[in-house]
């Protein structure tokens, strides 16, 4: 008897164990997991797919390597000279595509300026020769860039992105009417006809886009960017409005610009 209810107070006894083991887990199953918020305006919007991009800019524009080879030459020695140039401005567009893993690429239509030159000769010596009193110079440009933001490419889906920016393609220099004047010489100021000349080009920059609008509408990006333009040889022409001979080389030099620009850009698949 005494065994029958022993084991009645063990049965007991296991049962309510059970059941508070039972109940404590379902407590532990149901308990809410922590969720993290993301504050949607911290959140880009989707951009994959073509865009359109323009900006405005305003440049320091370098002309390196000056030089012209007189109408007397060789027996008259290469005359070389250290331009200098009024800062201009540049205004470029662009059709792309953003492939939103870090890379998107365009081709830009660039046109700077019309700037400005001037410059005396520094060599050889001794002189005198014949300085530069005055000249311009413009460039349009065609170019394919490459873009790569960092942040993008790790899966951060920011607002804010910086980037990196290198650009090839095909500069057309545009020197327009420029004058050579020499005090020495039988017609101490002579002007000679403008030309094109077309050059390589190459661009290296770096920038930050930032997304102006909110998700759920059309998505806007503007950019600031700092590029360096290497837009290569320009060369004026040789026919003069005055008498004289015909230079062997008119005047040459290497034209860059450092640009600092805005610029909007705004994706096409969800007009």
């Amino acid at each position: 008897m005494r065994s029958k209810v022993a084991a009645a107070a063990l049965s007991f006894m296991g049962a309510t164990a059970l059941t508070s083991i039972g109940a404590m887990a379902g407590g532990m199953e149901t308990a809410p997991s922590p969720v993290t918020v993301i504050n949607p305006k911290n959140v880009a919007s989707v951009t994959y797919g073509p865009y359109v991009r323009a900006e405005i800019g305003a440049g320091r524009t370098s002309l390196n390597d000056a030089y012209w080879l007189p109408p007397g030459y060789p027996a008259d020695p290469r005359v070389n000279f250290d331009l200098e140039s009024k800062n201009g401005g540049l205004a470029a567009i662009a059709f792309g595509y953003d492939w939103m893993n870090g890379f998107r690429g365009d081709i830009s239509l660039i046109a700077t300026s019309k700037t400005g030159l001037k410059g005396p000769w520094t060599s050889p010596t001794p002189g005198p020769h014949a300085d530069i009193t005055a000249g311009s110079v413009r460039t349009t440009a065609l170019m394919a860039n490459l873009f790569y933001s960092p942040l993008e490419q790790q899966g951060v889906n920011s607002r804010i992105q910086p980037f990196l920016v290198a650009g090839i393609g095909l500069a057309g220099n545009k020197v327009g009417q420029w004058t050579r004047t020499n005090a020495a010489a039988a017609t101490p100021v002579r002007t000679f006809e403008g030309s094109t000349t077309f050059s390589p080009a190459f661009s290296v920059g770096v920038g930050v886009s930032m997304q102006l609008t909110n998700v759920g509408t059309h998505p806007v990006m503007l950019e600031a960017s700092y590029r360096y333009y290497q837009f290569g040889k320009a060369q004026g022409g040789s026919a003069s409005t005055s008498a004289g001979g015909t230079p062997v080389q008119p005047l040459t030099f290497n034209t860059s610009d450092q640009v600092l620009s805005l610029g909007i850009r705004i994706p096409l698949n969800r007009l």
